[in-house]
């Protein structure tokens, strides 16, 4: 029997669990321009450790653990007067050995949705302070081309399109330090293969929040400390609310150092300290490797 006709509910929410696996946060430096007509291949692996389920406050032991990667290839030019970077973001990778309570569910592995996106700054000032100065907005589209499969309770895609309009503000500080806020409001279209796999399942706007202070230990070096929280995204089936929602925060540290002239390599610990509803991360582990050519 599918675990979809033992407790749909349960199937709803782990079918979402992937949304934040691959979901890409902002590194330290992110909107930093680069000169028209540079372009650049950005590879991620991200590793989590899920350990806890949460609805409501409400815990069940739970285990989860991904292993993600994602490949973005940008490009920098100008739109109407504006930098910009035109850009696809490919996630995959695989969700396994998760379980709710004494209830198994499935691995996944394979493609997750496509992105496709750009940024325009609307100030673009490099040569303000260590971080430079900018503001910036940025649209995602999330295309439902990934790994779904409705009789399953975790899936790499979503089954849905979703459009994320991110706000960018880098502001230098004193000497090398600067600060960096980032604002996202993210839209749901519906999946109409849910719960049982013939229903509906659709969702309110949720908002994310991002900050980094972050310190340029030398032209190639640097630290960032940062916190991250989740709010919104209440989710219905059927027009029943599923008392589930995206609210979470989380603390990061990041270190970067350029290896040459055209390579990065950040690293970043990431752990959530206060979970509403879904799984908690223990531990998150995410490389990045940055390359110009």
């Amino acid at each position: 029997m599918h675990f979809a006709n033992k407790n749909a509910g349960l199937l709803i929410l782990g079918a979402l669990l992937t949304q934040q696996s691959y979901a890409i946060d902002v590194n330290v430096g992110d909107y930093t321009t680069l000169p028209r007509g540079t372009n650049v291949g950005v590879f991620y692996y991200q590793h989590s450790e899920m350990d806890g389920y949460y609805q409501r406050d409400d815990k069940t032991d739970a285990d989860s653990r991904s292993d993600i990667g994602i490949a973005r290839f940008i490009h920098y030019t100008d739109i109407a007067g504006l930098r910009a970077t035109p850009q696809v973001v490919i996630p995959f990778g695989s969700v396994r050995n998760t379980q709710i309570g004494d209830v198994h569910l499935n691995h996944a592995s394979g493609f997750a949705d496509l992105i496709i996106a750009s940024a325009f700054w609307l100030i673009n000032q490099p040569e303000q302070g260590a971080s430079g100065r900018y503001l910036a907005l940025t649209p995602f589209i999330y295309l439902p081309l990934g790994q779904y499969d409705k009789y399953d309770a975790v899936n790499l895609g979503e089954n849905r399109f979703k459009y994320d309009v991110q706000l960018a503000w880098v502001q230098p500080l004193s000497g090398k330090w600067g600060f960096e806020f980032y604002q996202d409001a993210i839209w749901y279209g519906d999946n109409d293969e849910a719960g049982k796999g013939n229903q509906t399942l659709s969702q309110d706007t949720s908002y994310q929040t991002q900050v980094n202070l972050r310190y340029d230990l030398n032209a190639k070096q640097r630290l960032a400390f940062g916190y991250a929280a989740n709010y919104g995204g209440e989710q219905f089936l059927d027009g029943i609310r599923l008392n589930q929602n995206m609210e979470k925060q989380q603390v990061r540290f990041e270190f970067q150092h350029m290896m040459n002239a055209k390579t990065q390599l950040s690293a970043q610990l990431a752990s959530d300290t206060q979970v509403e509803s879904g799984f908690k991360k223990e531990l998150g582990l995410n490389f990045r490797l940055f390359y110009i050519f």
